[in-house]
Order: structure tokens, then C-alpha cells, then sequence
């Protein structure tokens, strides 16, 4: 029903938000291994990933409500046509061999990141969302 759909947005919405701190803490990692995809002789540099604070920047003036409803829903609605589009250009480009040559790696970052979601998730839904609710 509508209580069920809420709580799932929220929770999937905190998910979503801890991805943010995750690649903080990844950019910084990788930059103390010498391992930065920045210019040669920038060993150490941090990346940031600042498509996940423009996320929560967006969400930020998203809550002060400063647009129209029916300017947030078109957003909404181009939103899920631009996401539909995208997610079928990935699936058109991916072969098993594409997966074969990736190796392991990406797939235990993706188990790591997931683990770390679904558990941060579920401790800020159980134990923060209750209090802002």
C-alpha cells in the first residue's frame, strides 16, 4: 500500500545517499595506493566524485520546495525516460566477454558496496528514520 511504497522510497533514497560517503572514502583510498586515474605525477590526488554532491545538492533545494509541483514532475517524468534510455545502451553493449576481461575485482567491490548499503540502509531506516518521521 502507500505506508509500504514511503518507507521503501525512504529507505532506497538513505541507500542511495550513502553511496556518497562510500566514494569519498574510495577516493581517498585509492589516492593513498598511488593508484589516482589523475595526470601523470599527480600520485595522490583525491577525486572527487562531484556528480554525488550535485546529488545532494539537488536533493537539498528539492526540500526547500523552491520549484513548481508540475515543473518537478516533468523533471520526474524526462528523469525516467533519460534513466530508461540509459539502461538500455548499457544492456545493449554488454557481452560475457566484457565480464571475462573486468576480471574479479569490480565484482567484490560491487558484493563490498552492496553489503554496505544494505546494511547502512537498514541501520539509518530502523534507527534514524524513525526519529525525522
Amino acid at each position: 500500500g502507500i505506508e509500504v511504497s514511503n518507507v521503501s522510497i525512504i529507505v532506497k533514497m538513505i541507500r542511495v545517499m550513502l553511496l556518497v560517503p562510500v566514494l569519498l572514502v574510495l577516493g581517498v583510498w585509492v589516492s593513498r595506493r598511488g593508484k589516482s586515474t589523475g595526470e601523470a605525477g599527480e600520485k595522490g590526488k583525491v577525486n572527487i566524485p562531484w556528480f554525488a554532491v550535485g546529488f545532494l545538492v539537488v536533493i537539498g533545494f528539492n526540500s526547500f520546495n523552491l520549484l513548481p509541483t508540475v515543473l518537478v514532475d516533468a523533471i520526474n517524468y524526462f528523469d525516467t525516460f533519460l534513466l530508461t534510455m540509459a539502461m538500455a545502451a548499457l544492456g545493449a553493449e554488454t557481452s560475457i566477454d566484457k565480464f571475462k576481461k573486468a576480471g574479479a575485482k569490480p565484482f567484490v567491490l560491487a558484493f563490498i558496496l552492496d553489503l554496505w548499503l544494505i546494511g547502512g540502509g537498514y541501520l539509518l531506516a530502523k534507527y534514524v528514520a524513525p526519529i525525522w518521521l
